[in-house]
């Protein structure tokens, strides 16, 4: 079980450490229980080792300006409340600068987990699944 705080308004927001090839990062993340896959900025995919514009797959991401083809690539592990999962599918795709995150954390890192958000005790807790 893993357990952080959860703030009394705006996104809910976690840190997550990305690995790479190259190297590790930690960003600021929303919790999107209405994205897919996990999202990332360009930024972040090159910081921690891989090129985006070199991607073999690219996917459609549906943005509030519209449809977009975004790279989508693999990375070596995905770890949010001390909770690791490993090869994880994510986009590169940059979020406005005015956003209070550097990305989306989606259901496909939470699908491994029974997620559990208690807003009356501010607590957002992940318990590995059986």
């Amino acid at each position: 079980m893993a357990e952080g705080p959860l703030g009394s308004s705006g996104p809910i927001t976690v840190y997550v450490e990305f690995t790479g090839q190259r190297t590790s990062r930690i960003i600021t993340m929303a919790l999107d229980t209405g994205a897919v896959l996990t999202v990332i900025s360009i930024e972040t995919a090159v910081a921690i080792g891989y090129d985006p514009a070199k991607a073999l797959k690219r996917v459609e991401l549906v943005t509030a300006s519209g449809i977009e083809f975004v790279p989508q690539l693999t990375v070596r592990a995905v770890q949010c409340l001390g909770q690791t999962v490993r090869n994880v599918e994510v986009v590169c795709h940059d979020l406005p600068p005015q956003s209070p995150v550097k990305g989306l954390l989606g259901l496909n890192y939470l699908r491994h987990f029974n997620v559990h958000l208690n807003f009356l005790h501010h607590t957002l807790v992940l318990h590995p699944r059986p």
